[in-house]
């Protein structure tokens, strides 16, 4: 089967992203961005805090939600939905919902001021990716699909493009089938092709998709270690020394024997883990599982049970 990518620009994504971003602390690579959302983004963090909002849960219900319904959806209604599902109550959600919804429309304009001509842009800067995927993309996704099942991976993804923030970033939502990655023209890292973070983002839709017995959309989820955020980390970082090794049989990448860091370099890439015991054991378990070949789903489940926390992942039937 072959996975149909339906590319979009992502103008009415990126500024949330960006500010996605700033709230994380990860560092933007346009100064002069950052400081022009610095000050709505303070006021924003500081409204969602004196709200005892669930910072994790509104900003991936946001993103979720905005990416789902692009490029028509409403932010008042995207700000209500995250918001609700961050745990603000009815009685104070409308006037939670104005006050955010307001730092957002000034996140927006300042970024709008930034790069006025931002659809025109992204629609350049994606050329590159574009033409990765068609070289690469299917090539890889057979040699994923070979690792675990070619029937989880998805018939069709919409893949929007997002000017970058931090020079290299991306996710995505598994109901939706939907993801969102920035732009960049060359490799943030430059021994790992940027075409392989976009083949781990598909590998996940499928796999989330197929993988839970329910999947859960972000504006019901729990954030926290167990749940579909777990589910959701043990997946992606399964994910990583397959679509590596899918890259070594594509020879876009020298064997990961010859290069031990590699798979520790795309675990702080992609997934943002930068835990020395995570590496460890996705090392420990990758190497278990080129030696055993059990079947996939197994493998899985072994590596849910090996990492820190407790073991969430329920896998649907088998194909």
């Amino acid at each position: 089967m072959t996975t149909r990518l339906r590319w979009e620009i992502g103008d009415r994504l990126s500024p949330l992203h960006a500010a996605h971003c700033w709230a994380g602390g990860r560092k933007g690579i346009d100064s002069q961005l950052v400081q022009a959302i610095a000050e709505p983004m303070a006021q924003l963090t500081e409204r969602l805090a004196a709200d005892e909002v669930n910072l994790e849960a509104f900003w991936r219900c946001l993103l979720t939600h905005v990416a789902a319904n692009h490029p028509v959806a409403v932010d008042r209604d995207a700000c209500r939905a995250a918001l609700a599902a961050a745990g603000v109550g009815e009685l104070t959600l409308d006037a939670v919902t104005s006050a955010v919804h307001s730092r957002i429309a000034e996140i927006r304009l300042a970024f709008q001021e930034r790069f006025p001509k931002l659809a025109q842009q992204l629609s350049l800067r994606g050329r590159p990716l574009r033409e990765q995927w068609e070289a690469y993309g299917p090539g890889l996704l057979r040699f994923i699909g070979k690792q675990t099942h070619e029937a989880f991976l998805p018939q069709t993804v919409t893949a929007l493009l997002l000017s970058p923030y931090r020079g290299g970033d991306g996710d995505c939502d598994s109901v939706s089938a939907t993801l969102w990655i920035e732009a960049v023209l060359t490799n943030p890292v430059p021994e790992i092709p940027e075409v392989l973070r976009l083949s781990w983002l598909v590998s996940r839709i499928g796999l989330e998709r197929a993988c839970m017995s329910h999947p859960v959309p972000a504006d019901q989820d729990t954030p926290g270690p167990t749940g579909a955020i777990r589910q959701t980390d043990v997946i992606g970082l399964a994910l990583i020394p397959i679509v590596l090794q899918s890259a070594v049989e594509l020879e876009l990448l020298a064997p990961l024997e010859a290069a031990p860091d590699r798979i520790a370099s795309a675990v702080a890439a992609w997934s943002g883990h930068a835990e020395t015991n995570v590496v460890e054991i996705l090392h420990d378990w990758w190497q278990q599982t080129r030696q055993l070949r059990p079947a996939f789903p197994v493998s899985l489940k072994a590596l849910d049970r090996m990492l820190p926390g407790s073991p969430s992942l329920h896998l649907g039937a088998s194909p």
